[in-house]
């Protein structure tokens, strides 16, 4: 009876494989993972769904990783703790730094140098690449390519150390006794797509911060963390 020798043939990881770390059992799961619907034959053979799935498994890796590394922290703060670790800019700036822009399948006509278009993809795709790695080998290869790359302790410091220094700011001027901090919007510019907010930050009426974001909550945080830094610099 004859067979084919290639069921023995060792498969070699392609590109993209090596930069994840996981070589698939079955390739069609990464090549619909990397497969926006502009450039599907059928919306089934986009990432949309896989990326559902990967909402989850990230939601769920995240939470039972924070749950056990913060055993006395009360839900809010743990709640707090991982829409840093899972919310679209960072998921965005991880794939952005691992390159897998390249990797994308589009169709031309979408424009990729709109920030905020690019941003939604690649944060798509990165929650994609996890559901088909789920659904490829189950829970635990999935669990280790999110510990590698959005829980691996240099990331989650930095995230951390950034967070909420709109509340840090508040927290001292409590302290310290100033009057409390007061945002201005200052410019708004951009189409809708594109918005970049600048705010400014004043405390007892002298300019103390400034941030440009896409956001206004990203503009503040900015801000905040200049006036932070500013204040905690001056008083060591």
């Amino acid at each position: 009876m004859a067979f084919s020798l290639n069921i023995f043939r060792k498969r070699y990881p392609t590109e993209i494989e090596k930069k994840i770390g996981y070589l698939f059992k079955q390739p069609d799961l990464l090549k619909t993972a990397l497969t926006h619907r502009s450039a599907a034959a059928s919306q089934s053979d986009s990432y949309e769904r896989m990326e559902f799935l990967g909402d989850a498994v990230l939601d769920m890796v995240v939470s039972d990783y924070l749950y056990n590394k913060y055993p006395r922290k009360p839900e809010g703060d743990l709640t707090k703790l991982r829409s840093i670790l899972v919310n679209g800019k960072t998921l965005f700036e991880i794939a952005k730094i691992n390159d897998l822009q390249r990797f994308m399948h589009v169709d031309k006509s979408l424009d990729l140098r709109c920030n905020s278009t690019l941003q939604n993809l690649l944060s798509c795709m990165l929650e994609s690449i996890i559901g088909a790695i789920y659904l490829d080998s189950g829970i635990e290869p999935a669990r280790k390519f999110i510990k590698k790359f959005i829980i691996a302790p240099k990331i989650k410091e930095t995230l951390l150390s950034e967070y909420n220094y709109k509340g840090q700011l508040l927290e001292y001027c409590q302290k310290a006794g100033f009057n409390l901090p007061i945002f201005k919007t200052e410019k708004v510019e951009g189409p809708d797509h594109a918005r970049q907010y600048t705010i400014a930050v004043y405390i007892n009426d002298k300019l103390l911060g400034r941030g440009i974001g896409a956001t206004k909550r990203d503009a503040e945080q900015l801000a905040a963390k200049m006036a932070y830094i500013r204040f905690t610099n001056k008083n060591e």
